[in-house]
């Protein structure tokens, strides 16, 4: 009923339609095309198919390499609340997006760095920082920086900047570049560590590869560090002959010790031989030889027995 009523509406498409099913010619033409074989009708089918497939998986699926973490970010639930690890993920092509951040180290090189020393000097400093994001801290990274050239720029320059300055603000400038220089990279060291942690970053390692305070200051620092390597050679020689006196003397003594220890040892030796030699164990000797050997006459020194008859 309702459709009896309702106003038939009249399209181009209908028309269309309608004069290529009433034209004489169209037919004849649609007579005249030559039937497609079931074979290339099953090829296309195929074809189609492995197409879909192929838009799949470059629409829909989603390779997280190694050392990457991956964000996914929805048109309607913005940014989801666990990273995606190392494999294939799905996707909703054109309304999800996934955003790569890598884990793996990375390395900032930072040239010119310029502060001041606690006495006022100027000082040029080159620096190459290693550091990588926490997987564990990604989300929170992405969510602030969402790249890694932000984290860079935002993150990175300036905290190296403000840990040079506080350090190098702390000590003169041949302490700097002199005799302290390990003490101030492992202060650099610390302040680098607090400064990437406060961002959620994971500090590695850094290297100084240039400092520069000016010709007239390093030739200075060279001079003086000349004088205080003639003086460490100095004190090393008189340290080392020290030792080598006192070696020579505990030498001596042990020497001298041991020839007492050994006199004493034959002196007492001698004392018991000497004390062992009695009268009658002269006489007994005595008789033993006449037995053997006739008329002998014994000497008590060492019981030696000299035969006197023969």
């Amino acid at each position: 009923m309702f459709g009896a009523n309702r106003k038939k509406v009249i399209t181009k498409k209908t028309l269309r339609c309608k004069y290529m099913y009433e034209n004489e010619n169209y037919k004849e033409f649609t007579k005249e095309l030559p039937e497609i074989p079931k074979g290339v009708k099953k090829g296309i089918y195929i074809f189609l198919i492995l197409l879909s497939l192929a838009l799949v998986r470059v629409l829909a699926i989603k390779r997280i390499p190694a050392n990457t973490v991956g964000v996914k970010v929805s048109a309607f639930g913005g940014v989801q609340d666990t990273t995606l690890q190392t494999g294939y993920h799905f996707q909703i092509p054109f309304v999800d997006k996934v955003y790569m951040l890598p884990t793996s180290v990375q390395t900032k090189t930072m040239e010119k760095i310029t502060t001041q020393t606690k006495d006022g000097q100027w000082l040029n400093t080159n620096i190459d920082v290693k550091y990588r994001v926490n997987k564990e801290k990604a989300m929170t990274v992405f969510s602030n920086y969402t790249t890694l050239d932000t984290v860079n720029d935002s993150v990175v320059s300036p905290a190296v900047q403000r840990a040079i300055e506080s350090v190098t603000g702390s000590y003169d400038i041949y302490d700097v570049l002199g005799n302290k220089r390990t003490e101030v990279y492992e202060m650099i060291d610390k302040a680098l560590k607090e400064k990437f942690e406060s961002y959620d970053l994971e500090f590695v390692s850094f290297t100084i590869t240039d400092q520069d305070a000016g010709d007239e200051i390093e030739a200075a620092i060279k001079n003086e560090s000349v004088k205080q390597k003639e003086i460490d050679t100095a004190k090393q020689e008189k340290a080392k002959a020290e030792v080598e006196a006192e070696t020579k003397k505990v030498q001596a003594q042990a020497e001298a010790s041991n020839a007492v220890i050994k006199a004493e040892g034959e002196a007492k030796a001698n004392k018991i031989k000497s004390d062992s030699i009695t009268d009658n164990l002269i006489r007994m000797k005595e008789a033993e030889a006449r037995e053997k050997h006739g008329w002998v006459t014994v000497t008590g020194a060492g019981g030696v027995i000299t035969n006197s008859g023969q």
